[in-house]
């Protein structure tokens, strides 16, 4: 949530400093959508394994230490109260439901706008889109547009000015603003507890306001369009999810019909490279590999050729002629974590789930030491199992040629909400 909400907040304000004021409409439009798009899905990126040190280290521990291969020992609970996961799913069934509203009640409105008005079409006189339908209502309602229906309620209106609130609305239509705007709804649906995706969506149905408001002007003259808008000032709306003449601040519309296009406007968009490029150094998740519980190295026959991981006294070694051995066995170890283990109140809350590889050495005594996570996933859950580790009973040790030795082991252990 916290990376979908500084990502948004950082593509917004560079919005806002850059194309808000300008004439490229279609540019802002498209840096919108895809900004919503972007918020979205920028905190489930991944980094390939080869950008990521916390990969390379657990590549290198594959090679060289001897890895417990399927104990992935599980931790496993169920979240106590009502953690972030549920508040998240509730709001999203809160808009979702109510988006789904929204659209459920405006087909209605439709359908019975249809049974009770002439509906009009391309031939019959009227300048509208291929594909289209058109809604004449005797009242003053404002007027709209939702995906190819255009609603008008001509009450005052005279040829011409219908005529130019046609090419208004026809502009949407064309532009398929009604797609725009249910993606948009969607985004923020997803997002709803991000307050600059509503912010821009906002922004983006102001900016299908002035598209339409070009092609009025276009079909109409300036200063009777801005006369008809006045006029317009005041009416009745159906909802968020339609295009409406009169939705977007008037006096906001007045300004961007009198500013030019900026010479170096495009160019601008250029300042969101270094942006993007910072939110996926900043915030992308490292990849998950397949591989990570890599088989452990088989045993060299030759003692001479087998690798050393320490320089210190004497050596750690990854293989032995007889391993360690938990007290018990693997069966005893995997209870033994599983009734010590517990999970952290953070990692509940925060809905944190993964594995944490710990690294640590079998001392010829059985005793553990060297114990270090080399791979976490953070909740706390990478100091319990440090913990817990730490906290084990002596080990049988390995033997070299009957000798006891120092062997060094990566052990997986799995965190994982139920």
């Amino acid at each position: 949530m916290v990376l979908s909400i500084l990502a948004a907040g950082l593509l917004y304000g560079l919005y806002c400093l850059t194309l808000r004021r300008d004439r490229w409409l279609q540019l802002s439009l498209w840096y919108l959508l895809v900004a919503l798009g972007f918020c979205m899905v920028f905190p489930s990126f991944r980094l390939p394994d080869g950008l990521d040190q916390a990969s390379r280290s657990v590549a290198h521990v594959g090679d060289y230490l001897m890895t417990l291969n399927d104990i992935e020992i599980s931790a496993t609970t169920a979240p106590q109260g009502i953690g972030i996961a549920d508040i998240y799913l509730a709001g999203l069934a809160v808009c979702t439901a109510y988006l789904l509203f929204q659209l459920a009640a405006q087909t209605v409105i439709i359908f019975r706008l249809r049974r009770r008005h002439p509906v009009y079409r391309v031939g019959d006189g009227f300048n509208i889109p291929r594909g289209s339908s058109l809604i004449l209502l005797d009242d003053d309602t404002a007027p709209y547009t939702f995906f190819r229906q255009i609603v008008v309620g001509t009450h005052g209106l005279d040829d011409a000015e219908l005529h130019c609130i046609l090419a208004h609305e026809s502009l949407h239509v064309c532009q398929g603003h009604s797609v725009d705007l249910l993606f948009a709804r969607l985004m923020c649906c997803l997002m709803w507890f991000n307050p600059f995706a509503w912010l821009i969506m906002r922004e983006m149905r102001a900016v299908h306001e002035f598209q339409a408001d070009a092609a009025s002007i276009n079909a109409y003259g300036r200063e009777d369009y801005l006369h008809l808008l006045y006029r317009q000032a005041t009416g009745t709306g159906y909802g968020h999810i339609t295009n409406n003449f009169q939705s977007i601040n008037i006096k906001k519309r007045i300004v961007m019909m009198n500013k030019t296009k900026s010479r170096f406007g495009a160019w601008k968009m250029l300042a969101a490279l270094p942006v993007a490029a910072l939110l996926m150094t900043v915030g992308c998740k490292p990849a998950e590999t397949e591989d990570t519980n890599t088989p452990a190295i088989k045993q060299q026959e030759d003692v001479a050729c087998m690798h050393a991981l320490s320089e210190d006294a004497e050596d750690i070694y990854n293989v032995a002629d007889e391993d360690p051995e938990f007290p018990g066995g693997m069966e005893a170890m995997v209870k033994y974590l599983s009734e010590n283990i517990k999970y952290p109140q953070q990692a509940k809350d925060e809905g944190v789930s993964g594995k944490v590889f710990v690294s640590f050495v079998i001392e010829k005594d059985g005793s553990v030491s060297n114990a270090e996570v080399i791979r976490g996933i953070g909740g706390g859950c990478d100091e319990e199992a440090l913990r817990v580790v730490n906290a084990m009973p002596k080990w049988i040790p390995g033997k070299m040629s009957g000798e006891p030795v120092r062997v060094h082991f990566n052990l997986p252990i799995n965190f994982k909400l139920q």
